[in-house]
């Protein structure tokens, strides 16, 4: 589970920086909802693991998920034109895809 707490973290950290990056030189490209759906893999998942409830738990880990699934999707949707900034994209993509894989594992084992 840290490992994964870990994961979702350095997920929202390699988002941000590349949101504000993308803001200074692309602004019409980033979009309220990105930064949103970025934030909240990390945020929900935390909120996940200090849970008192189970339903809370599971709740906050399918949000997670969620969230995770929607930033791929709007990073897919991102017509950059610049290598640097696809680099830090593919691999953002690639990073969700991995919480997403363990983020499955892990709600196919919950009962609420």
């Amino acid at each position: 589970m840290r490992e994964l707490e870990r994961q979702t973290y350095d997920f929202a950290i390699e988002g941000i920086s590349l949101i504000k990056s993308l803001e200074k030189t692309f602004p019409e490209l980033v979009s309220t909802e990105l930064k949103r759906n970025i934030g909240a893999v990390s945020t929900k998942y935390i909120d996940a693991v200090n849970a008192k409830e189970n339903e809370d738990f599971a709740g906050n880990l399918r949000d997670c998920h969620a969230s995770a699934k929607k930033s791929i999707e709007l990073l897919n949707s991102l017509d950059i034109k610049n290598e640097d900034f696809n680099s830090q994209k593919s691999k953002l993509i690639n990073n969700s895809k991995l919480i997403i894989d363990k983020l499955d594992t892990i709600i196919s084992k919950l009962i609420y």
